[in-house]
C-alpha cells in the first residue's frame, strides 16, 4: 500500500471515529466520567489528555500484536496495560501543578482502565484494520471523546458557576443543579440529537450533488 493510500485511509478512519460514529454520542462509551465529573473544563482537559495518553499507546501496540495475541486474552492485556498507563498518568499530575485535579479524579482513573471506552477498541472487527487506519481510528476514538467531554465541561461549568477555566464570564445568572449526572445525561442526549441531524443534512447534501452530477 503506497504512502498516500495509507494516508487516506487513516484520515478516513479518523473522521468516521471522531464524529460520525463518535465513541460517545454513538458508541455510548465512556459516559461515567462525562455524566460524574464533567462540570469543570479543567477536569475536562486533564481527564482527555489522560485518556489520549492511554488509547493512542495501548492501541497501537495490540495493532502491532494483533496476530499474535489470542482475541479471547485482548481485553485483558488491555485492561492491565492502561491501568499501568493510567497510573502514570495519575502520578505525574500528583507530582505537578493539578494535584488539585488529581484529588478529584482519582477516583475516576482506575475504574477508567475497565471502562468500555478501551474495551470495546479489542473486538474483533478492530483487528481487520491496517495500522495506519488503526492508527487513524484510535486517534478519532481520543480526540471524539476529549471533544464531547470538554464542551459538557464547559457548558455544565457556565452554567453553574459563571466560570470557564475558574475564570469568571460577567454574568449573575446560576443553575446548580448542573451538577447533578442526571443533567449531564441530558445534554449528552442533545449533542447525540444535533449530531444525527449533522449527519442527516450531510447525507442529503452529498444525495443532492449525486443528483445533480447525474
Amino acid at each position: 500500500m503506497s504512502l498516500r493510500t495509507s494516508l487516506r485511509a487513516a484520515g478516513s478512519a479518523f473522521w468516521d471515529s471522531f464524529l460520525p460514529n463518535n465513541i460517545v454520542l454513538v458508541q455510548a462509551a465512556g459516559l461515567c466520567p462525562i455524566l460524574a465529573i464533567g462540570f469543570n473544563l479543567k477536569y475536562g482537559v486533564a481527564l482527555s489528555l489522560c485518556t489520549a495518553a492511554t488509547l493512542l499507546p495501548v492501541g497501537v501496540c495490540l495493532t502491532l500484536l494483533r496476530n499474535r495475541v489470542a482475541s479471547w486474552l485482548r481485553p485483558a492485556i488491555y485492561a492491565l496495560l492502561s491501568a499501568v498507563l493510567l497510573f502514570v498518568c495519575a502520578l505525574v499530575m500528583d507530582r505537578s501543578g493539578w494535584a488539585h485535579i488529581y484529588a478529584k479524579l482519582y477516583v475516576f482513573l482506575p475504574m477508567m482502565a475497565v471502562n468500555m471506552l478501551f474495551t470495546y477498541r479489542t473486538d474483533a472487527g478492530r483487528r481487520s484494520l491496517r495500522f495506519a487506519s488503526a492508527v487513524g481510528d484510535t486517534l478519532g476514538a481520543a480526540l471524539g471523546f476529549a471533544l464531547v467531554l470538554c464542551v459538557a465541561c464547559a457548558l455544565r461549568e457556565m452554567a453553574m458557576t459563571g466560570t470557564l477555566w475558574d475564570i469568571p464570564l460577567g454574568y449573575e445568572a446560576r443553575f446548580p443543579e448542573a451538577e447533578h449526572p442526571f443533567i449531564g445525561f441530558v445534554l449528552l442526549g442533545f449533542m447525540a440529537a444535533v449530531l444525527q441531524w449533522f449527519k442527516q443534512l450531510s447525507r442529503r447534501v452529498r444525495s443532492g450533488k449525486e443528483a445533480d452530477e447525474l
